[in-house]
């Protein structure tokens, strides 16, 4: 008789193993610890190079043409605290009365966790968009679609708008509800709609800035946009530089628990990913499916006794007993045509049916308690081949 193996890289040769294990340490394992020192290397690479700067759009560490490094640290010069925030959570633990936030991209938040944004008290600044969905801030402002690419003039009393005097351009507008005391500046368009709005309730102030690459590198240093973005984001020594992302679903009462820092996360995930490398690499690779001969052929009735013997010096009557009822059980059912999913109650009237006993007879004979010992064990042996002949005589 012959059997079926899979065989390994070593061929399955005896001494394999044994010549494996007196090979010294530094051969047995130099791929793991080169592996290893490979990507401890580039965990520190990431921490060093891929930590410092951000590449989102608007974040205060970016220095790519749409981020906005160069006018956080303008401000952080100029005595400014920038704290970074990417979940609303973070937002409510920092934000407050006397604060200013900045919300980078506000169509990424609900209506709900605008609100909740509105609830902290602290100024907020809104980078805008054309068309931007502002239901939940409670601010009478709305965002329109009209531009100017051309320079625009303040022509407004603000303050913050006055010194800029101009801006580059614009891509959307701003305009105000009616009967509210919103000012618009650099307006775009002869029905009121502007770059730039101011609105306060007398606690808080709302700032929306209809084209938010004013404040990116790229355009900062043009004409009037380097005051405007500044000022606008300077009236508090604390800015909250938010960045919203869609999977953020906490809100400004969640306990906030402080994010890992980037480098952090990079090196773990290059960590992973070196265990997963180091886990495939020394994992046990199979060749193809061969045959060998078995050294020993064992019969089946000999297993048939041997395990005979072990349920008797055991003295495993259950055991013994279970297998042989489920041996005639499973005859039975195949000579009677009863499903082998069947329960015992339709095996037992199927067995009547076939035999004439009683039905209590035969469900003692194939469900009731084991012997106790071999004159039980042997008596119900003898009861289950009865039964089994007159299934097959019938």
């Amino acid at each position: 008789m012959e059997m079926t193996t899979a065989q390994g890289r070593n061929g399955g040769a005896p001494g394999g193993a044994e010549e494996a294990r007196r090979r010294p340490w530094w051969r047995r394992h130099r791929a793991a610890v080169v592996v290893t020192i490979l990507f401890v290397g580039l965990a520190l690479l990431a921490v060093v190079v891929g930590g410092r700067t951000s590449s989102r759009p608007l974040a205060p560490d970016n220095p790519e043409a749409g981020g906005a490094r160069a006018a956080a640290q303008i401000l952080q010069k100029q005595g400014v605290r920038v704290h970074e925030a990417t979940t609303l959570a973070e937002v409510g633990s920092l934000a407050g009365p006397g604060t200013t936030v900045l919300v980078t991209d506000v169509r990424r938040l609900t209506p709900e966790q605008r609100s909740e944004l509105a609830g902290t008290g602290a100024d907020l600044v809104v980078a805008g968009s054309a068309f931007a969905d502002l239901e939940g801030l409670g601010v009478p402002l709305v965002p329109g679609g009209a531009g100017q690419g051309d320079p625009v003039h303040a022509q407004c009393a603000d303050p913050d708008a006055g010194a800029a005097s101009r801006i580059s351009f614009s891509s959307g507008s701003v305009s105000a509800e009616p009967g509210s005391d919103v000012v618009i500046c650099f307006p775009v368009d002869d029905e009121g709609a502007g770059g730039y709005a101011v609105w306060s309730d007398g606690t808080r102030t709302v700032r929306y800035l209809a084209d938010a690459r004013l404040m990116t590198n790229e355009y900062l240093a043009d004409d009037g946009n380097a005051a405007l973005t500044l000022r606008m984001l300077g009236h508090h020594e604390d800015l909250v530089w938010y960045l919203p992302s869609v999977l953020d679903t906490s809100g400004t009462t969640d306990a906030a628990v402080p994010p890992l820092p980037r480098p952090v996360v990079l090196a773990l995930w290059t960590l992973v990913a070196a265990v997963v490398v180091l886990a495939v690499g020394r994992a046990r690779g199979l060749g193809r499916v061969v045959t060998e001969v078995m050294p020993v052929v064992v019969r089946s009735a000999e297993t048939t006794r041997g395990r005979g013997r072990l349920y008797r010096r055991s003295a495993a009557h259950d055991h013994a007993a279970a297998a042989l009822r489920a041996g005639a059980a499973s005859r039975m059912a195949r000579a009677l045509g009863v499903p082998r999913s069947a329960d015992a109650a339709t095996l037992t009237n199927a067995v009547v049916r076939a035999t004439g006993w009683e039905a209590g007879d035969v469900s003692d004979v194939l469900y009731g308690p084991p012997p106790t010992d071999d004159g039980g064990l042997l008596a119900l042996s003898t009861m289950l081949d009865a039964l089994e002949s007159e299934v097959h005589r019938s």
